[in-house]
């Protein structure tokens, strides 16, 4: 299906430099995003994690389940200040998805997708230039990008894997099961029968050295269902000693844990887990 988009069109003016007065520029196309969507292209572009949606619209998204109220919660506007710094000598780090953001946004878009036809991953009638939306065309054609590289297939276009677009040519890869990809529920059954395991002891507190504060600051407001901008850590041991599947507080926790596990922390974290 083809990406959904909106276009309007904004009309500028300037001032004649003889007269004083004010006339109209040609009209300049503009992209309208909703909040639904600017949330979609967050996910699509790596700065916010998904929520896999269980019965998705395949005809106007990618399968990741997104509200459209307006971009003020704590995960989106942390997710457009992930975005903000990585091109912040255009933009103003603030959080707020402004006129300036959005078109970045929105070129951004464009370049990825530019880069997925033309390596052939995708067609001009799949993804006109005209539809600079991460709808159902480009998460497929990303999951075909990514599966000639031996890549997780999730649809999600990360800054290293937009690098690796840029190349001239790409050469294709055999499709390997990712050897550092945690699954934390898996480990933590694992942990469940021995929990006084060197090993698992050992790993868990080098993850916890390894992650940054902000990340185990929200980890522990979603384990206590609380809201405190110093709050007092959980030790990781802790969380995976005392989680309760049936606890959503738990599950939440664990959910967000396992979303900001980088490949490297992963690889590290599992070499001590499975260590004998």
């Amino acid at each position: 299906m083809l990406d959904l988009f909106v276009s309007t069109y904004s009309i500028f003016i300037k001032q004649d430099t003889l007269t004083g007065s004010l006339i109209a520029k040609e009209p300049k196309p503009m992209a309208v995003y909703s909040p639904q969507i600017i949330r979609h292209i967050l996910i699509g572009l790596g700065y916010l994690a998904p929520e896999i949606d269980p019965n998705p619209d395949l005809t106007k998204f990618a399968p990741w389940k997104r509200n459209d109220n307006s971009l003020t919660d704590q995960p989106t506007e942390e997710a457009i200040k992930r975005f903000q710094k990585q091109y912040s000598q255009k933009l103003v780090v603030s959080g707020n998805a402004d006129a300036e953001t959005r078109s970045v946004i929105e070129d951004t878009v464009k370049g990825l997708q530019n880069r997925l036809k033309f390596h052939g991953f995708a067609t001009n009638a799949e993804i006109p230039s005209d539809k600079p939306f991460y709808g159902p065309a480009t998460y497929t054609a990303v999951k075909r990008f990514q599966k000639s590289q031996g890549l997780t297939e999730n649809g999600i276009a990360t800054t290293q894997q937009r690098q690796i677009l840029q190349q001239p040519t790409l050469q294709n890869k055999p499709q390997t099961q990712p050897q550092s990809q945690v699954k934390l529920i898996d480990l933590y059954s694992q942990f469940k029968k021995n929990p006084q395991n060197p090993s698992y002891i050992a790993a868990l507190n080098n993850l916890q050295q390894n992650l940054p504060k902000d990340v185990l600051n929200k980890v522990t407001n979603k384990w206590r269902g609380t809201n405190d901008q110093n709050p007092e850590i959980v030790k990781l041991t802790n969380l995976f000693t005392y989680y309760d599947d049936n606890n959503a507080n738990h599950r939440d926790a664990l959910n967000h844990l396992q979303s900001q596990i980088t490949p490297a922390v992963s690889q590290a974290f599992l070499s001590l887990w499975n260590k004998k």
